[in-house]
């Protein structure tokens, strides 16, 4: 009766002018109990939408979807207890005229929005705990947690209401987890789940390939240990070869300990205090300290200027001292002996006669 003084109300046609096979069937579902979608199975036409809960105003759709330029769903607020309330909705055609109008129990037709914010901890006691946040803080929300080890099927838990979910892993696996949420039984409980959560992992896949006798990780040590071994053989060759690198023995010096004067004797009375044949030292070695380059003497003499009077000193001063003959440096290099030959030995030369003065 209700109906119908609505129905007059509005002026619509009443609903029996259309075929039951040509009327659009509408869905609601109020989705994360924030608003309710409404859609109708044929989009051919260009519908007007209106709902009511019981005991509520005839609201108009606020909001609508469309496909092709055509209006395909409504999308209208929702207020938390009206989902225990029957919603009634009418689709009107463009010049007016009722389509449809249907009765919808909405307490079961609940979908939650998928968990967030999944983390993985591991504790001390060899456990892994999951956390995550649903997307409403409501008691009357229920989780249900599922989970695998390296891409194997997935294993289901018991629904419960929680926000954590611990697990024992007794090996070295990679754990992959996700949670889906929805309305519980004590509170009405809804035929939809929501969506499952991006999932979290924890550890690192383990692969199948068991092909081979020994792990790709020892394979390449000793691969790379072996080239780094050749390759410094190969270098050190080449720095022998281009005389770059010389090897030089160096003996031992022997440890005369307690029988120093025995060591000694020995290298006075057998090598005559030669320390490189006392020493054993290789020819290479002794070369090595040698020089490879000599250089003449330079003989130096020196003068000593006594005045007699002052015409003897004017007559000495007056002569110039020829020094550039004494000082001869050495302008030649060779590898012969620098021991000055006969020719070479210096003759001294009776200058003058110094007199002492008086």
């Amino acid at each position: 009766m209700i109906l119908l003084l609505v129905s007059l109300f509005l002026g619509n046609i009443p609903s029996f002018a259309f075929s039951a096979s040509s009327q659009p069937k509408i869905n609601c579902l109020i989705i994360n109990l924030d608003y309710v979608n409404c859609t109708w199975t044929e989009h051919e036409h260009r519908y007007i939408f209106k709902s009511m809960f019981t005991h509520k105003e005839i609201l108009d759709c606020p909001e609508y979807l469309r496909i092709d330029g055509v209006n395909a769903v409504c999308k209208f607020p929702y207020i938390k207890p009206q989902r225990f309330n029957d919603l009634i909705t009418w689709l009107y055609s463009d010049n007016g005229s009722l389509v449809t109008k249907q009765e919808h129990k909405l307490k079961e037709y609940v979908k939650l929005n998928p968990p967030f914010n999944l983390s993985v901890m591991e504790k001390k006691d060899t456990e892994l705990w999951l956390y995550w946040n649903n997307s409403k803080n409501d008691s009357c929300i229920e989780s249900e947690v599922r989970h695998r080890t390296d891409n194997n099927p997935w294993k289901n838990t018991t629904p419960g209401r929680r926000t954590t979910f611990s697990l024992p892993f007794p090996a070295k696996k990679r754990y992959e987890f996700q949670v889906r949420a929805r309305i519980e039984s004590s509170c009405g409980e809804s035929k939809f789940w929501s969506d499952w959560s991006e999932p979290v992992y924890w550890g690192s896949l383990k692969t199948n390939d068991t092909s081979g006798g020994f792990p790709m990780s020892v394979m390449s040590l000793v691969l790379c240990t072996a080239g780094a071994t050749v390759i410094l053989i190969i270098l050190s060759c080449l720095l022998v070869h281009s005389e770059r690198l010389r090897i030089i023995l160096i003996p031992v010096v022997p440890n005369a300990g307690r029988n120093v004067s025995k060591y000694l004797a020995a290298l006075f009375d057998n090598y005559d205090g030669n320390v490189e044949k006392w020493l054993s030292m290789p020819k290479d070695l002794e070369n090595g300290f040698k020089p490879n380059f000599t250089e003449r003497a330079c003989p130096v003499r020196e003068y000593r200027i006594v005045s007699q009077s002052s015409t003897d000193s004017e007559s000495i001063l007056s002569n110039p001292t020829d020094l550039s003959s004494d000082y001869q440096c050495m302008h030649s290099y060779s590898s012969a002996s620098t021991i000055p030959g006969s020719s070479e030995t210096i003759q001294p030369q009776d200058l003058s006669q110094v007199d002492n003065p008086v």
